[in-house]
């Protein structure tokens, strides 16, 4: 049997208030995504799950948080400051499975029980070798950019946004809702600096008070992780140039 893609509303008693905006943390390169919403949704006092998103091309894995499972992509809500953060740990199995779940959730999102205002999605930049500085920069239709200008926010003169998040704005687009993209320098692995850098700006847009001091440390703590491992490897690939060396070759290719 087929599995409609469709919000399902587990928490009737929550009231959604009109214009409001949606956050959308999907996982990508340098999972910002997943580490923003995570951290919105761990600090936001009244922030409460409102429901879950069903699709047939989820892929085959749980996640569990302190031993309680949950659902892959899971919708939560803040009466305080109108903001839904929709939250997806794990790549879908096709990007196309994006397109049924981005036309189900705008058709949910201007529901007369919604009737929300905007879509804000998260993309990293991805920058090869150590990153010091993570400015933050953003795409946006003509309304939105005065007020992102104001805050020093820089825009991307010219690109293409690629993946699930590009099809959550165009689909954003097509059905009027207003919809804009924030994005920051970003590694291979998970950069929790570059989420706290527009965690920061979400405060400034949506007085959010959200502290970002410990994924700062925790991105310190990765770096130094990964210049372990780099040393290591460069002292493993020492030994076997020593060792290629020593059996009479000139060169050593890895």
């Amino acid at each position: 049997m087929e599995i409609e893609d469709q919000v399902i509303i587990e928490n009737e008693d929550i009231i959604i208030q009109e214009n409001s905006t949606i956050l959308f943390g999907l996982a990508g390169v340098g999972l910002i995504g997943p580490i923003i919403a995570n951290t919105i949704i761990e600090q936001v006092s009244d922030m409460e799950q409102l429901g879950f998103i069903t699709s047939e091309d989820l892929p085959p894995i749980a996640v569990f948080y302190d031993g309680v499972l949950r659902h892959p992509f899971r919708l939560f809500y803040s009466q305080k400051h109108n903001i839904i953060v929709g939250i997806c740990e794990v790549p879908f199995q096709s990007s196309s499975a994006y397109n049924g779940l981005s036309k189900a959730l705008c058709k949910w999102a201007l529901s007369e029980t919604v009737r929300a205002k905007e879509i804000v999605i998260f993309q990293g930049i991805p920058k090869k070798g150590e990153i010091d500085e993570f400015p933050v920069y953003y795409a946006a239709e003509h309304d939105k950019i005065e007020s992102l200008e104001s805050l020093g926010i820089k825009k991307l003169k010219k690109g293409i946004i690629v993946g699930p998040e590009a099809t959550f704005l165009n689909q954003a687009l097509t059905n009027k809702l207003q919809a804009y993209a924030l994005f920051t320098p970003v590694s291979q692995y998970p950069t929790p600096e570059g989420a706290a850098a527009i965690i920061e700006t979400l405060n400034d847009l949506y007085n959010l008070e959200v502290d970002t001091n410990h994924l700062i440390e925790e991105g310190k703590k990765i770096k130094k992780k990964m210049l372990e491992l780099a040393e290591k490897a460069q002292e493993y690939q020492r030994k076997q140039l020593g060792e290629a060396k020593r059996k009479g070759y000139d060169r050593y290719f890895q």
